[in-house]
């Protein structure tokens, strides 16, 4: 007896969920890198030849000086006091707090001395500062 396999047509994969799925990609990622760029102060960071990227930047605050030596804390100009009392407060939380330090080519060696002894003084002492390789 032989058996005969029954004729199939031909197999074809629906492709519109899959072009679905990657304009929702798309889409995504347009809107998460508006959002992300929004949050920063503008400054002009500093080019240097011995720059290193650090391994890992989650769970840094982001403190930025403009070129008129002003402090911000994400967005929010602030004071040395008030700046203190914000990493204190951040040090609550996080005993291992790392701050990441975007100054502006321009500012006064003096703005960001100052800045670092606020730090110290509070007990922030991982501190970097945010360049770009040349």
């Amino acid at each position: 007896m032989k058996i005969k396999a029954p004729a199939r047509d031909d197999v074809s994969i629906d492709m519109s969920p899959m072009i679905d799925l990657v304009f929702l990609l798309l889409i995504f990622f347009m809107v998460a890198s508006v959002v992300t760029e929004l949050e920063k102060v503008e400054v002009k960071i500093p080019e240097s030849s011995h720059a290193k990227v650090p391994e890992d930047t989650k769970g840094r605050m982001m403190l930025s000086i403009d070129a008129n030596n002003q402090v911000y804390i994400g967005t929010a100009p602030v004071t040395t006091e008030e700046l203190k009392v914000e990493i204190d407060r951040e040090l609550e939380l996080n005993p291992e707090l790392r701050i990441l330090i975007r100054a502006d080519q321009r500012v006064e060696y003096k703005t960001c001395k100052d800045l670092m002894i606020a730090c110290g003084e509070v007990g922030a002492t991982d501190l970097i500062y945010a360049t770009f390789e040349e």
